[in-house]
């Protein structure tokens, strides 16, 4: 039988180019990010300084509706249009009247020598138009209002008023809040690099901890991967290990079955060397040989509890190894005393049950002096089967030590080793139990438990 070992090479990790994906993603979408918040800032700012460019013209149309004066037919400018900059030659503050015609009633002396640009849409009456022109190709912002004037005549005279604010104040303090916003979100940029690298490496130091556990697995420093991993990498970790654990087992089985192979071969070749020339019971022995080898093949490849609703005859199966046992023992000349119900059947395999009652009865056979005895009791849902021989018996120490695996039964003071150990795993397999105690016999009592459904 040729078992392929199971590979033990795992696939490594590398947290590294996950590490670098993110930084890319980082160094990608956080620029982006900042761009995107700096434009909106941006237009804020440029909003609220347009706002203020316009509610400053309003308050100095206030201030001009409030210094002209109606005398002698004519509009006047008195004493009271304190705005300075109305007074100085080319100050960027420039405001003129109309009437509705297009005639000048009356202009800023700032804006002497200046062709000031009349509004391509008239505003209605009692509305003011806020928007923007070029003088000498210099930008400006521009504020008009159409007004209705009552003279001391009642009657009514519309006029149009044009203010106009040069933006190099507005663009000045637009292009320095640029500079410092570019300076700040720049500073924010590479704080929050930095905080966003120290917190992808600490963050991803779960993955490079797996990473060194997957390569101390890899080279045989640990047998499974450690349990303190954070939340969301332990369903992989349990599962890796729950994949180690079943390969490890895998391993074991496969290890335990060219064993068990061998144990359960001994019986029937040593009934082949004892020199029977019965070709009836030859044959029965060539055929349990080729029973086990493919029983024990099906074992390693298979796991598991075993639920059977068939059920196999006990007595009789007993009666066939006894037999066998006989031929082997010869010279001790072994008496068996068959006392199982005729009716008696359990729900296990009868290969199964060969292995199980077959190792029972030779290390029976082994410690006994003369006598062998196989009764059972029933109840509702189990079966207990007891196996006494009137040998030596145990003490108490060496039967805390006859399920363990590799103290060998070829000689009865070392233990029942090799053949209980797979007795114990038949016995688990169908959810039995086992238990030794002192025999009536004199010697040892072993108790089998096992469901009878």
């Amino acid at each position: 039988m040729s078992l392929a070992k199971p590979s033990t090479n795992m696939p490594s990790t590398r947290p590294g180019s996950i590490t670098r994906r993110l930084i890319v993603a980082s160094l990608t979408l956080m620029p982006l990010l900042l761009g995107l918040t700096g434009v909106a800032i941006d237009r804020a700012h440029t909003s609220s300084l347009i706002s203020a460019e316009q509610e400053q013209l309003r308050l100095q149309f206030f201030g001009l509706l409030g210094a002209i004066e109606w005398q002698d037919g004519n509009f006047e400018m008195g004493d009271r249009l304190k705005e300075p900059r109305f007074w100085q030659f080319r100050s960027g503050l420039y405001a003129e009247i109309r009437e509705r015609n297009g005639a000048v009633v009356w202009r800023s002396v700032s804006s002497d020598t200046l062709n000031l640009p009349s509004p391509k849409d008239m505003p209605r009456s009692g509305r003011e138009l806020f928007g923007d022109t070029k003088i000498n190709n210099k930008p400006f912002f521009t504020f008009h209002y159409h007004a209705i004037w009552e003279t001391e005549e009642d009657s009514e005279v519309p006029l149009l008023f044009s203010l106009y604010s040069q933006q190099s104040t507005f663009l000045t303090e637009r292009k320095n809040f640029r500079a410092q916003l570019s300076l700040w979100l720049s500073l924010v940029l590479i704080l929050s690099l930095f905080i966003s690298a120290f917190i992808l490496y600490w963050g991803l130091r779960p993955l490079r901890e797996l990473a060194r556990d997957l390569r101390r697995l890899e080279h045989g420093e640990t047998l499974k991967l450690s349990t303190n991993y954070p939340r969301e990498l332990r369903g992989i970790t349990d599962n890796l290990n729950q994949l180690l654990d079943k390969e490890k087992k895998q391993r074991e089985r496969y290890r335990n079955t060219l064993a068990d192979l061998a144990h359960s071969l001994k019986t029937p070749l040593a009934v082949l060397k004892s020199g029977s020339t019965d070709a009836n019971a030859l044959q029965e022995q060539i055929t349990r040989m080729d029973n086990i080898i493919n029983y024990q093949l099906k074992r390693a490849v298979s796991s598991g509890k075993q639920h059977l609703a068939r059920k196999t005859p006990i007595k009789a199966l007993i009666a066939r190894l006894s037999q066998s046992l006989e031929k082997v023992y010869r010279d001790k000349a072994p008496q068996f005393q068959n006392q199982l119900p005729s009716k008696l059947a359990l729900a296990i395999d009868e290969q199964d049950a060969m292995e199980l009652f077959g190792n029972l009865l030779d290390n029976a056979s082994k410690a006994c002096r003369h006598k062998i005895r196989i009764t059972a009791t029933e109840n509702q849902h189990s079966c207990h089967i007891h196996i006494d021989d009137d040998g030596p018996g145990m003490t108490e120490e060496q039967r805390q030590q006859l399920l363990q695996r590799g103290l060998r039964g070829d000689q009865y003071g070392q233990g029942h080793g090799l053949g209980l150990a797979i007795v114990r795993d038949i016995v688990d397999s169908y959810d039995g139990e086992i238990h030794f105690s002192d025999s009536p016999l004199g010697g040892l009592q072993v108790t089998l438990a096992l469901p009878i459904r």
